[in-house]
């Protein structure tokens, strides 16, 4: 039920809860604002600027110099807990859950104790806490009630720190509060479809800019987000289905869930493209994640290899070979890397051979790890046992065992220098023989094939001195890096902790997956991955995804997108007799769109050659409705680029992936010349990008 009946008496409850909750967040925010004067107005200033420019790896960079400057004030979470408040004090909470504690023997509803087991969570996208919370965070485990159950129903659990926990539902309630004020209440029962809340929600966006979606989160994403990130987690999830930003609420869980574990600062998110991964980060700040770690791979790559000072040159955008660097070519090599593990065990245990050396440590040859740290393994072993055997001496210089400590000594003395010279070998001989016969000369400039091979053999050989391992990684649209890549990416993240999310019908890249099984093969701990299936597509019109699906239907009946019931338009399909024709409509149709531009415009072309006119007529445009050509923002593959709601993007079919807009054009698209399944995967991912309306426009 919706009701927006102010003489309603649940609606006055209701308010007079709103105030008196909005009067404590006020108070607070009052008092950390006055703790924060103490920074001094420039300062402050500085911050907001940059808070409000959603640049968030520089907010996060000056934040940290304050934090230096002011340790013991903990600076960081004053920032982090001002902007909580801020939002907290517009929009508290947006939903209510009445539980009831399961007692068994309890004899009615009416006894003290029953009344006592009673208890209201007001949950919102932040937490408050006084003497009792206030309002419960959307990330505690008791609000995953909220998003697993659709209406109120004897016994629903949830999984806390102490095990699972059983309560009765008895309300939940949802809230429309816009700016500190109570705009309306649902009542969710059997009777109200919440894919209504969805499409209301839904229709309110502009597009252009990645939402939070924590008051509309599903059953089915809300099992993601809470699966646990010490496994491997693989979502296929068809396009519109919510993937990226489930991905980021997941991140944003596990900080507060797992902090003691796994830290913002030591996670990343990894996409292949620059326009993608700068989209995704815009929506960091707003769910208070600031110093977590996110670059396209490529960026990664050239971070490990400055930072490790490794000598050597490369052309990242020659990509030959890519494609063709298959699961048997990554077992050829692993099998290389663990021949040369073989020998060099080998080589230890004849160090070991000798009875007097072998007492003198405990040292176990590990393949797990390179080369390099198992000898600085067991030289520290053996350093540490050198400084034991001279304190015996000197405790004891007339000892019976004198002799003994001195022979322990050099024999410990003997096997260090022995040991050190394992890295003679392993640089003259064992690293450009595993080169050579990888076909890699370090010497020339190594395409980007040869460079994830390199770095690879460098890391199993010799480790990684100054890149520590992450703790957590999320792949945004892996179905976009091929086997090769994710064996790198395994490598620098610990124990396979991922959550790895993409669509296989988005994947036509030669390189790209063909199944998700391909990566058990190829990361650590991957055969235990938790899969997970998202088929709802709650982005595009009715319309919009059943145009898609008759595109991509001839070729598979896998994993195309169910949409919700939220009508719009048809899609619009335009055919012409020459290029200028259909320059002209599209200079009229985004004159008119530019005229009233209140919503974000995607315009995909599909023909490079297309790009030069489609910017100029947009330009023109512009100059003809005076609106400043800012709204212009053109997608390009290695460029970070800052996003508007209500612009006009221009991008080539290649990198809108991932991306949103309410209206789309796409130019050059003939849907009637869709002869393979490549060519139906790229219409399909153009077409989608649309939320409200879509026009397809091509040559007859």
């Amino acid at each position: 039920m919706s009701l927006d009946n102010k003489r309603d008496p649940i609606f006055e409850q209701e308010l007079n809860k709103l105030k008196q909750v909005l009067a404590k967040l006020k108070n607070a925010r009052k008092e950390l604002l006055e703790s924060l004067n103490t920074l001094g107005k420039d300062n402050l200033k500085h911050l907001s600027d940059l808070h409000d420019s959603a640049e968030s790896s520089d907010y996060a960079m000056f934040i940290q110099q304050l934090h230096e400057k002011n340790v013991s004030f903990n600076l960081v979470d004053k920032i982090k807990r001002q902007d909580e408040l801020t939002y907290l004090t517009s929009e508290p909470y947006f939903a209510r859950l009445d539980l009831k504690k399961v007692v068994s023997g309890q004899a009615n509803a009416s006894s003290p104790e029953d009344a006592a087991s009673h208890e209201s969570i007001y949950i919102g996208k932040f937490g408050y806490n006084e003497d009792t919370p206030i309002v419960t965070d959307w990330r505690a485990p008791i609000a995953s009630i909220f998003y697993k159950y659709r209406y109120p129903q004897k016994n629903v659990t949830y999984v806390s720190p102490d095990g699972e926990v059983t309560r009765d539902l008895l309300l939940k309630r949802t809230f429309e509060i816009n700016d500190g004020e109570l705009v309306k209440y649902y009542n969710n029962d059997l009777q109200l479809d919440e894919n209504e809340i969805i499409s209301d929600k839904i229709s309110k966006r502009t597009g252009g800019v990645l939402e939070d979606i924590i008051e509309t989160i599903q059953e089915s994403q809300i099992n993601i987000i809470e699966s646990d990130p010490r496994q491997i987690c693989v979502v296929q999830g068809t396009v519109g289905s919510g993937k990226s930003t489930v991905a980021i609420h997941k991140l944003a869980h596990i900080f507060f869930n797992y902090h003691g574990t796994i830290l913002p600062e030591r996670s990343i998110l990894v996409t292949k493209s620059s326009v993608l991964v700068s989209y995704l980060a815009t929506l960091f700040p707003k769910l208070g994640i600031f110093d977590v770690n996110y670059k396209t791979l490529r960026e990664l790559v050239v971070n490990i290899i400055f930072r490790e000072s490794i000598g050597i040159k490369y052309d990242l955008d020659d990509e030959e070979g890519l494609a063709d660097f298959s699961i048997e070519k990554i077992d050829e090599l692993n099998s290389k890397i663990q021949k040369i593990h073989n020998h060099y065990k080998a080589v230890f245990s004849e160090l070991l051979k000798d009875e007097s050396f072998e007492r003198l440590t405990s040292f176990v040859y590990n393949s797990k790890m390179s080369v390099m740290e198992n000898v600085a393994d067991f030289v520290s072993d053996l350093e540490e046992e050198l400084d034991f055997q001279k304190t015996y001496l000197k405790e004891h210089p007339n000892s019976i065992k004198e002799w003994l400590y001195k022979e322990n000594i050099s024999n410990l003395r003997k096997l260090i220098k022995k040991a050190k010279s394992i890295k003679q070998e392993l640089d003259s001989k064992t690293f450009p023989a595993i080169c050579s016969d990888s076909d890699i000369n370090p010497k020339e400039i190594l395409g980007y094939t040869d460079t994830l091979v390199y770095l690879y053999i460098h890391l199993k050989l010799y480790g990684f001195n100054k890149v520590l391992k992450f703790q957590y990684c999320v792949v945004d649209e892996g179905q976009d890096f091929s086997v090769l890549e994710y064996l790198l990416l395994g490598s620098v993240v610990i124990h396979g902790r991922f959550c790895i999310l993409g669509d296989l019908n988005q994947s036509y890249l030669e390189e790209g997956l063909e199944s998700w099984s391909q990566i058990e093969q190829v990361i650590e701990d991957a055969s235990r991955a938790q899969t997970f299936v998202l088929d709802t597509n709650y982005r595009s019109t009715k319309q919009i995804i059943e145009y898609a699906n008759k595109v991509l239907s001839p070729y598979t009946s896998d994993y195309l997108p169910i949409p919700i019931n939220r009508p719009g338009p048809e899609v619009e399909e335009l055919l012409f007799d020459t290029q200028d024709e259909l320059f002209e409509t599209f200079r009229e149709k985004i004159s008119s769109d530019l005229g009233m531009l209140d919503k974000s415009v995607g315009v995909i072309f599909f023909d490079d050659s297309l790009q030069a006119k489609v910017m100029e007529i947009v330009g023109d445009e512009c100059v003809v409705n005076k609106v400043d050509k800012k709204v212009i923002v053109r997608l390009d593959e290695k460029s970070r680029i800052s996003y508007i709601p209500k612009g006009v993007y221009v991008s080539s079919f290649q990198v809108c992936k991932g991306l949103e807009f309410s209206k789309v054009y796409v130019l050059g698209l003939n849907i009637g010349n869709i002869n393979n399944f490549i060519k139906a995967k790229k219409a399909f991912v153009s077409v989608t990008r649309a939320m409200n309306e879509a026009v397809i426009m091509g040559l007859k």
